[in-house]
């Protein structure tokens, strides 16, 4: 273990490890002896963390301690314990977490994010009862990691001197730009299915020395996005290369970077701000720019230079990797149009996938939707999806028109779902009242007991009226007494 990547804060925590461990008499330090150390330790990160996801320490700490009272004990000091191989791989975990977070240093958060690895020693029992997620803590880290851009922007603004200009840096480069590779460690994009041809073009491109900035290009919907997610993941699950692993994946908001820009050249000072961070990485940032063509005339005022002039240097050098999604009309004419820009990127053709590629897509990331709507769909009702929207919408492109009617779909669901509840219980007291009625007149005059028969007469209309609408909405396929609460 190179004990120069941990931080101070981070060996006060392996040693209060070792004092937790000799004060429950073990032999070893184990996962939860350094996750009682962690959480102890006097770290806002962690403490952050916690409050984001509603963990007080004092319950963790209790239900760590109680598993370990059934350990067995003996007696042992500090000098004769050693650190048991869950530790130590759960401190190499570490390393990694640190790298993804492209921090310099192993700190406090980094360790409480690999006890909670679902391949670390801790103890299933502790897993269960504390029921903390590696997903979880990640979203809870982005969060907070919003939350202190924006104070930070904030704060530079009010700032004086050399620390209110670092402030102002890091509000330029960060604030603008959204970690793709936390989404994708906490579990926010789909799975990438069926683009791992293209997944492969743009891995090989960004290896390249020079013009290694893939450009996607193809229509409307047939998911470039979802492709650089796809990338995002596999940097994640290290599933790239040894030169791209460990990256950032930023995806650049251009919106957010031209808006606010009030004085002639404050666009071009954010801008190339942001540039020279991901030239200062050394390749460990990769920026990502949806709709790559709002480049050619961004932040361009009278006298001003447009994004697309400001980046051409950093490109034509190879760097600065930067990948681009755009349609093919708008690439032909905007980017095609600038011959320099043009010539920096490798262009890689997203097409439309085929009925049975379209099929697989949805199957793959119809999981997403089931969960999100709690319904299921059958392997009829996806096929039909893609099938229906090829036949009456191709106007527009797989898969995304065929996973918009699978959206749709549960979404009705839903909506006829709650109206034919509240009309199910209706009917059921016009059923009860009609039942009343009917015992009470059976064998009676119509013509002596008229108001009677003009009460029954009013709730069989209240009936066919809640029944018509029941039929409009449900048909045949909801019976009166089911999904009644």
């Amino acid at each position: 273990m190179d004990i120069a990547s941990y931080s101070a804060d981070s060996r006060a925590v392996i040693r209060v490890a070792r004092e937790v461990a000799a004060s429950f008499k073990h032999p070893e330090i184990y996962v939860e002896h350094l996750l009682i150390a962690t959480i102890r330790h006097d770290s806002s990160e962690v403490e952050s963390i916690l409050n984001q996801l509603g963990k007080s320490v004092a319950f963790i700490e209790a239900i760590a301690e109680e598993h370990l009272k059934e350990i067995p004990k003996r007696s042992s000091t500090k000098e004769n314990q050693t650190v048991s191989p869950a530790v130590q791989d759960t401190l190499t975990d570490a390393l990694e977490e640190k790298a993804k977070l492209f921090d310099p240093l192993v700190e406090p958060e980094h360790i409480f994010i690999a006890v909670f690895d679902p391949k670390s020693g801790l103890s299933p029992y502790v897993r269960e009862k504390v029921d903390i997620k590696k997903e979880d803590i990640y979203r809870a880290i982005a969060d907070t990691k919003s939350v202190e851009e924006i104070a930070t922007a904030g704060a530079a603004l009010s700032g004086t001197g050399a620390e209110a200009q670092g402030k102002k840096e890091i509000a330029g480069t960060l604030k603008y730009c959204i970690d793709m590779t936390n989404q994708a460690a906490a579990g926010e994009f789909d799975p990438m299915i069926g683009r791992e041809k293209e997944l492969q073009q743009l891995i090989q491109i960004l290896l390249r020395r020079r013009k290694n900035s893939p450009s996607l290009v193809g229509g409307a919907g047939v998911g470039k996005s979802a492709i650089v997610e796809g990338f995002a993941q596999a940097v994640i699950a290290n599933e790239v290369p040894k030169a791209l692993q460990n990256v950032k994946v930023m995806a650049v908001d251009m919106g957010s970077l031209v808006a606010g820009a009030k004085y002639k050249g404050e666009f071009e000072e954010r801008f190339k701000s942001l540039v020279s961070e991901v030239v200062k990485s050394g390749g460990k940032i990769i920026l990502f720019i949806d709709e790559i063509h709002t480049l050619v005339g961004a932040g361009n005022v009278s006298g001003g230079m447009d994004a697309a002039n400001l980046i051409k240097p950093a490109l034509a050098r190879g760097h600065m990797r930067l990948i681009g999604a755009t349609t093919e009309e708008e690439y032909t004419k905007y980017i095609e149009k600038d011959k320099a820009l043009d010539r920096r990127f490798e262009r890689v053709k997203v097409e439309q996938p085929n009925f049975d590629d379209a099929v697989r897509i949805v199957k793959g990331v119809i999981a997403k939707y089931e969960d999100h709507h709690k319904i299921s769909f059958t392997d009829e009702a996806i096929t039909g999806s893609v099938r229906y929207a090829m036949r009456y919408l191709s106007e527009r492109n797989l898969p995304d028109i065929a996973l918009d009617l699978v959206d749709e779909s549960a979404s009705e669901l839903a909506v006829k779902e709650e109206f034919s509840k509240t009309r199910v219980v209706e009917i059921e007291t016009n059923i009860a009242e009609l039942k009343g009625l009917i015992e009470a007149l059976e064998g009676k005059n119509p013509d002596k007991e008229k108001e009677k028969f003009d009460e029954l007469q009013e709730k069989y209309d209240d009936f066919s009226r809640n029944f018509d609408r029941l039929q409009e909405f449900w048909g045949h396929r909801v019976e009166a007494s089911e999904g009644v609460e």
